[in-house]
């Protein structure tokens, strides 16, 4: 290593206090690296304690894949899947039944890239499949797979046990040295802003005042202060209302629906690929305990004003702070739709379990890791975009190189601060979002329906 990334502009040291809020797949895979590489002060924090139980990551699976059309994405996801194979934290966490990538008519200009970009990387195997070779490979899909209008068949991917994963990961981490705070104490409510300029301060030109400020901490809910050297905002979809990032984030939360299947029903399906349409949902085989997995590909918003920050912005509502609330009844309607346009047996079975998954996305898919330009000691790690889990092995890594000032200049690029993001080319996940308000059925529905006494 050259003498000049030890002088570079955050002048990191093994010493250095380093505070991460947020303990999904970015906050823990940044502080596992971080611990990796020799830094010993490092502090996590998050409402709950890991395997945190409202990080997108904390699930039965995600999806494990390297088909994108953005060359960045396939070479990390290259790299992701050779830890998820060989690195001994995951054993046994990493299943590859394949899966089929599909699209109606928004993502298909996605999936024709993700087909080429596949190629040129070399993978095999790939191959564009009709519906009903869709069905003759796999007998398991009786349905009419209307909508399914390209079908591309990619024996390389697969899902990983996420949930555990995650939990993997943190203990690690905490076994070289990183503290995890959880509850009140760890619940992050604002950022600690000290001006370094006092004669700004007094003028009323906050642009000035802003540029001359520094984060120095964070206060949590009980009211401790947490001070640092170095604050990173790894919060996920909680990020754009703890701090304003100009709207380059939106948290969007998907619909998850369980359901328990017999032992036969387990032998069924337990030869089915992952099944994604990015327009009609997707499908998971089930898992050994026989629970299927499915989830709708459109995502809803909730934007109101956080009481804390004042910032407007969409804000999670999820079924473990709002106990008594459910899926929306139009949102299970489609699912169930989409479900039964492919595995029409289990289209009327109940849920055995429901979630909103809320993950925070930017308008290019590009996640946001990089300085923030006017706070010094501020750093984000986030905009996972539904797509970031599966490059947790590895993704601290580069969360650290930026950390330090030696992020590679095309990634740097990718990932940095731009206010004005403009929607991407050949996107997954295209469709309009909904407002949660917007959608009925869904406040108090776990009380009206006593869903416990189903299960």
């Amino acid at each position: 290593m050259n003498h000049d990334t030890n002088h570079n502009h955050n002048k990191m040291n093994h010493d250095t206090k380093i505070l991460i809020v947020g303990a999904g797949a970015f906050g823990t895979s940044t502080a596992y690296h971080l611990a990796q590489r020799g830094y010993t002060s490092i502090r996590v924090l998050d409402r709950y304690a890991p395997p945190s139980c409202e990080a997108a990551s904390t699930d039965i699976s995600k999806v494990i894949r390297s088909d994108y059309n953005e060359p960045l994405y396939a070479r990390l996801g290259v790299e992701a899947i050779e830890a998820w194979q060989t690195s001994e934290l995951f054993q046994g966490l990493y299943h590859v039944p394949g899966w089929v990538l599909s699209a109606k008519q928004l993502s298909v200009p996605f999936v024709r890239g993700s087909v080429e970009t596949s190629a040129a990387l070399g993978v095999r195997g790939i191959e564009e499949l009709t519906p009903d070779q869709v069905r003759r490979r796999f007998p398991m899909v009786t349905g009419t797979l209307d909508g399914w209008n390209i079908n591309v068949w990619n024996p390389t991917a697969g899902w990983a046990n996420s949930g555990e994963a995650l939990n993997r990961m943190a203990r690690a981490a905490q076994d070289k040295g990183v503290e995890f705070i959880s509850g009140d104490a760890g619940f992050c409510r604002r950022l600690i802003m000290s001006s370094t300029n006092p004669k700004h301060a007094e003028e009323d030109g906050q642009r000035e005042q802003l540029s001359q400020s520094r984060c120095t901490g964070v206060i949590t809910h009980d009211g401790t202060t947490h001070l640092a050297d170095v604050v990173v905002v790894a919060a996920g979809a909680w990020t754009p209302s703890l701090v304003d990032v100009q709207a380059q984030l939106t948290a969007k939360g998907h619909a998850v629906a369980h359901i328990q299947l017999s032992r036969a029903e387990r032998q069924r399906y337990a030869d089915m690929p992952i099944l994604d349409n990015l327009e009609l949902g997707y499908f998971f085989p089930p898992g050994a305990d026989g629970v299927f997995k499915m989830a709708h590909s459109q995502f809803v918003t909730n934007t109101r004003r956080d009481p804390h920050s004042g910032i407007r912005t969409s804000i999670p509502h999820t079924f473990l702070a709002h106990p008594a609330d459910d899926l929306p009844l139009e949102i299970e309607a489609t699912m169930r739709t989409n479900l039964r346009r492919v595995l029409p047996d289990l289209a009327d079975r109940p849920f055995s379990y429901t979630r909103l998954c809320w993950d925070a996305d930017t308008a290019d898919r590009h996640f946001l890791i990089t300085p923030h330009p006017s706070h010094s000691g501020l750093f984000f790690a986030t905009g996972g975009s539904a797509h970031g889990f599966k490059f947790m092995p590895v993704l601290g890594r580069y969360v650290v190189d930026m950390l330090e000032g030696s992020l590679a200049p095309d990634m740097a690029d990718a990932w940095a601060w731009k206010p004005a993001r403009r929607l991407g080319k050949n996107l997954a996940h295209l469709d309009p979002d909904t407002e949660l308000a917007d959608l009925s059925g869904w406040r108090g529905r776990r009380k009206r329906e006593r869903y416990q006494a189903k299960i």
